[in-house]
């Protein structure tokens, strides 16, 4: 009956242990809206275009592998 209350208080401590940590630490960020970017191209005749460059859906922190070309 000892190692059950053994194994019943190590799981209320680990739990309380947990809990502190999740309720101590900062709330994530939230991701910043998309931006988009305007840019002014030239066309084939010299005629100017207004072009607006949407940003990625989605962000990474992680770098894509170099590809090697042959």
């Amino acid at each position: 009956m000892q190692r059950v209350w053994v194994v019943v208080l190590s799981v209320w401590a680990m739990l309380a242990i947990v809990a502190v940590l999740a309720w101590s630490s900062r709330p994530a960020t939230p991701i910043p809206a998309a931006s988009s970017q305007t840019m002014v191209v030239k066309g084939p005749r010299g005629k100017q275009h207004l072009v607006v460059l949407k940003a990625p859906t989605h962000a990474t922190t992680a770098t894509s592998a170099a590809v090697a070309g042959g």
